[in-house]
């Protein structure tokens, strides 16, 4: 059969190519403009993947820092101390935590710190704020669940308590003083901060840290 060709400029006209539809061969080349949004730069292999995974975690790590040096700026003189206090007790209970030990060797250094944490508080924070009627409950509150957790802190490493039961009780102390601390933060803190100027919160820093 006589075979019919159409010439359009410099192209063939062929029918059965326009029925055929496009391979992959035939296809043209994927541009940029082609690529969805966000398709274009996935890591591919276990070592790219590790380094974004890397590069991701560094970014977290960052925006972390820099948020917390962003919360420390509205605070002031023994608030900072307060809060760096217990933040030292906090990484304390985190360690033991961590070490899945309630052995009473372990459990002392953290009620030696808590002590002296919240016999700073009372010496600067507590006399001073206890006198404004407008907060005095608040800090009688704060220094009477201070008292009973360290007693019970006390107590726990002191006795065996029952046999098997042990583990529970201390890190539940561990776990009621570290809310503590979180509390304080939260509820004490801005306080201080709406109560004292900033030149005796200085003066008391220095107190907290003597």
């Amino acid at each position: 059969m006589e075979e019919t060709t159409k010439a359009q400029g410099s192209t063939v006209y062929d029918p059965a190519a326009q029925a055929r539809p496009e391979t992959p061969s035939d296809a043209p080349a994927a541009t940029a403009a082609d690529v969805p949004p966000g398709t274009g730069d996935r890591p591919r292999g276990p070592h790219n993947i590790q380094n974004h995974s890397a590069e991701f975690d560094a970014s977290i790590r960052a925006a972390e820092h820099d948020a917390a040096v962003a919360d420390r700026a509205r605070f002031h003189g023994v608030s900072l101390s307060l809060m760096d206090s217990g933040t030292a007790v906090h990484d304390m209970i985190q360690a033991v935590f961590n070490k899945e030990t309630t052995a009473p060797a372990d459990l002392r250094p953290i009620a030696a710190a808590f002590r002296r944490h919240c016999a700073a508080k009372e010496a600067t924070v507590g006399r001073t704020l206890e006198s404004r009627s407008s907060v005095a409950q608040a800090v009688r509150r704060d220094r009477e669940d201070g008292v009973e957790l360290l007693a019970l802190l006390d107590r726990a490493i002191a006795s065996p308590g029952l046999e098997g039961t042990r583990p529970l009780t201390v890190n539940g102390v561990l776990a009621d003083i570290d809310q503590y601390l979180g509390h304080e933060q939260r509820d004490l803190v801005p306080l201080i901060e709406r109560e004292l100027p900033v030149s005796q919160s200085d003066r008391l820093a220095t107190a907290f840290r003597a």
